[in-house]
């Protein structure tokens, strides 16, 4: 049967959609060659749509070696359905279009914006070109089309990773990993902060779904709501949760933390329970397991509730393996500490031996060279094999790391003299300007969190640091190799660890971490009153300092985002008080930052809470730590009983988490 004729007004739009189609490929003709041309509707819509090669020279600039897609619409207001309908076209093609670019002409006043992130959410760049005042010449084209693709930066990243275009070297070990948590084994993935442990659960979590038949349960123990349980209440939340999913068919879900009273040997029945009648393999994910270890920042009752909830755990396991029941644990975290000791509190440790010890290393020096070098192309920027590897080593090889670096690198670099090549020596003193501003911040955290749960690592750094690592004994020198802190050679894995390192020694004279909570009370004597003074302002300023950084990373990405850089300082400075303002006026934006006190700061990040809600959640919580943390006893000498220090402290590791999360 024959399609009924097209209205007039169908008409009308479809001659609108190829007239600015065909208006933009006359502009660009000398960039793209137009293979098919079609129009489509789509979810109430309507698209002209082509298959374009572009130039050799627009190839190299987008690293790209297929056809590209381009969309033309009349939309005045673009909804979400326009990044689908691309998504469906692209899939369609039978591997013809390239995967993660389109380009697509439009009427929308804020389609450029909408467009584009729209597209990044879903792993596609969105080149949008805004069809209301023309297209210019081939030229004008072809440079705003260079600007948007180098603008961005790939190379920067807040958080975990799991989609391929973002997850680099690791895809093989994590589908490796979720294999072998089908038949009932118990795994640990352990390394230093932002080493890639929660990215590579992520993605174990993403496989899992498409190849295997699992009931997942995550428990991110860094919740306040999941820390705070004691060990009958965790396990009795596993189970009902268990219980939640089964009646409603679900095969993955994050804890449901509930208190309740319960008693132990109750709890552990009724997960026993839940776990043996299951149809399928049951897998607990244990990520941020440092917080329910004795050595917790946050909760103290787990130096007792660690062994009662392990040692059940371990009951509840080996019943499983005598029934031929596969139940499987996935463990993530930093210290390898408390899974290794013989002994907590007197009372055999229940973990030992339970939960192996397998460390999630820094990524081999290729892999981190090939991402480096991917993701280089797609921001103009061709590093040659010697600079890639100089970031790789400087680095220490962690991804997030050299990812970092590379970002520095790329907003360094003007977008008018991309495409580029960088070889050693042009990278060399950006690398080292890295470091200096912005990467011995970064690993600090690492660091110091490293040396809070796990102390021994503490002493042996710095012997290495005094080049004496024959000092050290070789279990604690293998452990600091896995980690990653050091090489086969015995020395730093590169200047940031060294940098690092450094510092957090530097911080802390008596040898304890800067970031270590204090485990006694303020003393009576007054020489002990001043040195958990001390320790409280060495804490405070470490996190002011990283604040600072961190504020200055958020504003001026935003400001680039916006095109509004230039005008960043002004923007500073008037949210000061006028004659403050008046002294910081002329200063270049960096030195402006680190004159910044702590109640600017924390007003600069009020004033702009959209950008920083996503570190500090609720602005309420964050307005009352501040304003306790501001309240100096270092520098004041002002007598301060046990719950006044108690006070300051979880304020200070209210922002440490923060941050530490963060970096």
């Amino acid at each position: 049967m024959a399609p009924p004729p097209k209205t007039t007004s169908e008409q009308n739009l479809d001659a609108k959609l190829e007239d600015l189609l065909s208006s933009f490929l006359t502009s660009a003709s000398d960039l793209f060659r137009q293979n098919h041309y079609y129009i489509r509707e789509f979810e109430g819509g309507k698209y002209a749509c082509a298959y374009l090669t572009p130039s050799r020279r627009l190839r190299q600039t987008m690293a790209i070696d297929r056809e590209v897609l381009i969309i033309a619409t009349t939309f005045a207001d673009h909804q979400q359905r326009t990044i689908k309908f691309v998504q469906s076209e692209i899939a369609t093609s039978n591997g013809r279009l390239e995967p993660t670019l389109a380009l697509a002409v439009h009427l929308d006043p804020n389609g450029n914006s909408k467009l584009k992130n729209w597209g990044r959410e879903l792993g596609i760049s969105i080149l949008p070109i805004d069809a209301r005042n023309g297209f210019g010449e081939a030229r004008d084209i072809e440079r705003n089309l260079a600007h948007q693709i180098f603008s961005h930066d790939p190379f920067d990243v807040t958080g975990p990773v799991s989609g391929d275009n973002n997850f680099f070297g690791r895809r093989d070990e994590a589908i490796d990993l979720a294999r072998k948590l089908q038949t009932g084994q118990i795994r640990s993935c352990l390394g230093i902060r932002k080493v890639g442990k929660t990215s590579i659960i992520n993605r174990v979590l993403k496989e899992i779904p498409s190849s295997f038949d699992c009931s997942t349960v995550m428990i991110d123990c860094s919740k306040d709501d999941v820390f705070d349980l004691k060990a009958c209440e965790l396990l009795s939340s596993i189970s009902e949760t268990l219980r939640s999913m089964q009646l409603s068919s679900s095969s993955y879900a994050n804890i449901n933390a509930e208190t309740r009273n319960i008693s132990l040997p109750e709890a552990r029945k009724n997960l026993e329970e839940v776990v043996l009648k299951a149809q399928n393999t049951i897998l607990l994910v244990f990520d941020e397991v440092d917080y329910i270890t004795p050595g917790s920042p946050t909760a103290k009752h787990w130096e007792s509730e660690f062994n009662k909830f392990w040692r059940n755990l371990r009951v509840i396991y080996q019943e499983c393996e005598r029934q031929n029941k596969f139940f499987s644990l996935l463990v993530g975290g930093v210290s390898t500490h408390w899974f290794k000791v013989d002994e907590i509190n007197k009372i055999e440790n229940a973990a030992l031996s339970f939960i192996p010890e397998e460390f999630l290393s820094p990524m081999p020096k290729g892999a981190t060279v090939a991402m480096l070098r991917r993701l280089g192309k797609v921001a103009g920027i061709s590093f040659s094999e010697a600079a890639a590897d100089w970031i790789a080593e400087e680095t220490g090889n962690m991804p997030y790391w050299a990812r970092k670096c590379c970002s520095y690198i790329h907003r360094q670099i003007p977008v008018s003299d991309r495409p580029t090549s960088l070889d050693r020596l042009d990278i060399e003193p950006l690398v080292d300007q890295f470091v200096r501003n912005e990467g011995c911040q970064i690993a600090e955290v690492a660091v110091s969190h490293l040396f809070r749960v796990h102390p021994k690592m503490r002493g042996a750094s710095e012997l290495i640091l005094k080049e004496q690592p024959e000092d050290i004994p070789e279990a604690v020198r293998r452990t600091l190799r896995k980690y990653g802190v050091i090489n086969g050679d015995g020395l730093f894995s590169g200047s940031m660890f060294k940098s690092a390192v450094s510092s957090v020694l530097e911080l802390s004279e008596d040898g304890e971490s800067a970031l270590l909570p204090r485990q006694a009370a303020p003393a009576d004597s007054l020489s002990e009153w001043a040195e958990e003074l001390a320790a409280l302002g060495q804490r405070r300023n470490l996190i002011e300092r990283k604040l600072r950084g961190i504020a200055l990373n958020f504003l001026r990405m935003n400001a680039i985002q916006n095109k509004k850089l230039e005008g960043l300082s002004d923007v500073i400075l008037k949210s000061m008080a006028p004659g403050r303002r008046k002294i910081l006026t002329g200063y270049p934006l960096d030195s402006l930052f680190q004159k910044i006190m702590w109640l600017e700061l924390m007003e600069l990040i009020s004033k702009n809470w959209p950008l920083f809600e996503i570190i500090f959640g609720d602005k309420k919580e964050f307005e009352s730590n501040a304003g306790l943390i501001n309240d100096r006893p270092d520098a004041h000498a002002k007598e301060w009983d046990t719950a006044d220090f108690a006070l300051y402290r979880r304020s200070l590791v209210w922002f440490e988490d923060r941050v530490a999360k963060l970096q």
